[in-house]
């Protein structure tokens, strides 16, 4: 008796991205079904639905590494990617969507897009910046990557910080093209905070003075290409409330997230906010508050534990290499360490879903097809 289609279908988007590579090569018709597109992102959909799926990227002077999110008493593993072997730290991971993640090479000004899971990866076309204020150091640049649904397009945003100038790229036309500049019409320098956090099919950056007191949140449509803005609540915003210093904007189960120093205690504190209907500024709600800590220069919001009831926090400054699951019930912390992670590991982690998300687009049109 054979086994329909659409349930050997099922068990194949359960299975990891290093089984059903193996399985491209039992046929053609097989090799054919997990290189659709709707089998891509069904297998995507399901990576997204099951811990065991995402991991932790974790960047290092020898390399990146990976641990299992739902299982981080597990020793790393190095992260075997066609990038490896490049001089010490100058690849820095700057954006991550289903699958991908977005590298800067900054000793020669490159960026790629590389899939983790099935070693693929592109090297994007050069921008041609026609500002003579461009000072070339792509360092103080802004990027965000990001989904863009309406048009099934991937698209990394660029922001130039010291010209304005603001470029799209386009996975499906491998080109990048100039949009409307950004603009802050402020008469303080600011500066934007944040790794443009993908919510709401935008990109999301928070809008600092230097003394670090936020103004606002400005978000990239990535539908029309435009910039707006994403309130922040009132208490941040004012000049005399007590939350003196925002320190980190993330996404934490779907939501824009907050982290900023509270003094209205006895004791600092840190709060953690979530916006739980993007845009709407009444929707921002304090999750729970962290003691504050002198030793420590910023608390980022990773991830919910599987069950939901514990988050993932990562103290830092850079000498520490600690990351702290956060008991939303019990209002308890407990600090800890992976196994296999060095004592000064410093950088920001970021989570990725196991995915067959191709760098280079349309499986189909890549020779991507064979074995």
């Amino acid at each position: 008796m054979s086994i329909p289609l659409d349930v050997i279908t099922e068990i194949l988007s359960l299975l990891p991205v290093k089984s059903l590579l193996r399985f491209r090569c039992v046929s053609k018709q097989l090799c054919a079904s997990i290189d659709s597109p709707e089998f891509v992102k069904l297998h995507l959909s399901r990576s997204k639905e099951t811990y065991s799926k995402s991991s932790l990227i974790l960047e290092l002077r020898s390399g990146f590494f990976s641990a299992n999110l739902d299982s981080l008493d597990i020793a790393v593993q190095l992260l075997d990617h066609p990038l490896d072997g490049y001089p010490e730290k100058t690849v820095e991971v700057i954006g991550c969507c289903n699958g991908l993640l977005a590298l800067k090479w900054y000793w020669r000004n490159e960026v790629y897009l590389l899939n983790p899971s099935t070693k693929k990866h592109r090297l994007l076309p050069d921008i041609v910046i026609d500002s003579e204020s461009h000072d070339n150091n792509s360092g103080i640049d802004r990027f965000g990557f990001g989904y863009d649904a309406s048009t099934d397009d991937y698209k990394l945003v660029r922001i130039i910080m010291s010209s304005k100038q603001v470029f799209v790229y386009s996975l499906k036309t491998n080109s990048w093209k100039r949009v409307q500049d950004f603009s802050y019409h402020d008469s303080f320098p600011i500066r934007l905070k944040g790794g443009g956090s993908l919510v709401g099919g935008a990109l999301n950056w928070a809008k600092l003075k230097w003394d670090c007191h936020a103004l606002l949140i400005t978000a990239f449509d990535l539908k029309n290409e435009n910039f707006f803005v994403v309130p922040l609540p009132d208490d941040m915003t004012n000049e005399k409330s007590s939350f003196t210093n925002f320190r980190n904007l993330s996404v934490l189960g779907g939501c824009l997230s907050v982290t900023c120093v509270n003094r209205t205690n006895i004791n600092d504190c840190y709060d953690v906010w979530v916006m739980k209907e993007y845009g709407i500024k009444e929707s921002w709600t304090k999750l729970f508050s962290f003691p504050w800590s002198p030793k420590e220069s910023n608390l980022k919001t990773i991830a919910y534990s599987k069950c939901g009831n514990k988050v993932l926090l990562r103290p830092e400054p850079a000498e520490n290499s600690y990351f702290c699951w956060y008991d939303l019930k019990e209002q308890t912390s407990h600090e800890f360490q992976i196994p296999g992670l060095p004592l000064h590991y410093w950088s920001e982690p970021t989570v990725c879903f196991e995915s067959l998300v191709s760098p280079h687009g349309n499986i189909y049109q890549t020779g991507e097809r064979g074995c």
